[in-house]
């Protein structure tokens, strides 16, 4: 899904939970090439003039979340929570050390062991990042989210310095395993790990891109 097309259904769904106080949804999607800035990054942290990325495929957004520059590519999950946080009882910290515990609890279950940085957001396996995580927090429910790194290709990082972080690598789980689990696994993973963690239960249904 086009990172635009996904960022406005995100602002439907985001209206939804606010109006209800009650309702939450979980979007994964994977994105076309793309890097994001977030609502205050730096254009220093881009390692490329933006008319020569968008020459070469990629595409270019200033979201509103926070954070620097990051990017999606196929292969790449990216999951976008919802979730009004009152009725989930969390403040901006909980929920973000949540969404981090459901990511590294996912990884565990592919045996790759995985940990927090005490000054950087994300998740991250030994130097390297392995899941970036942006959010934005709006009439108290959450927008934006993660991206774990499962089998996509990691040039599109040479782009960018991500997350404004030098002197850093990033990896992910196919390059960590030699073969990468099947985005499927991953995605069926993370959804019963993020339940277990957010102690919720995550009922699929279609929601219509248009009203």
């Amino acid at each position: 899904m086009e990172y635009g097309e996904a960022w406005e259904f995100q602002k439907r769904l985001h209206g939804r939970a606010v109006a209800s106080n009650s309702e939450a949804f979980l979007m994964m999607v994977e994105h076309p090439p793309v890097i994001t800035l977030g609502k205050n990054a730096s254009e220093r942290f881009l390692l490329s003039g933006e008319a020569w990325l968008k020459n070469m495929g990629v595409g270019i957004y200033r979201s509103d979340r926070g954070g620097e520059a990051t990017a999606h590519n196929p292969g790449q999950l990216v999951a976008y929570p919802i979730i009004p946080l009152q009725a989930f009882g969390l403040g901006a910290r909980a929920y973000v050390h949540q969404l981090e515990s459901s990511v590294i609890n996912t990884l565990l279950a592919f045996n790759v062991p995985s940990g927090r940085d005490p000054v950087h957001p994300g998740v991250w396996v030994g130097n390297d990042k392995i899941c970036a995580i942006g959010t934005r927090i709006k009439d108290r429910a959450t927008m934006h989210g993660i991206a774990l790194n499962v089998r996509n290709d990691l040039g599109i990082f040479g782009l960018i310095v991500p997350c404004g972080i030098s002197g850093r690598g990033v990896t992910s789980l196919a390059q960590l395993l030699g073969t990468g689990p099947e985005m499927r696994e991953v995605k069926d993973e993370f959804v019963q790990r993020f339940a277990d963690v957010f102690s919720c239960r995550l009922d699929f249904s279609p929601v219509p891109l248009a009203d």
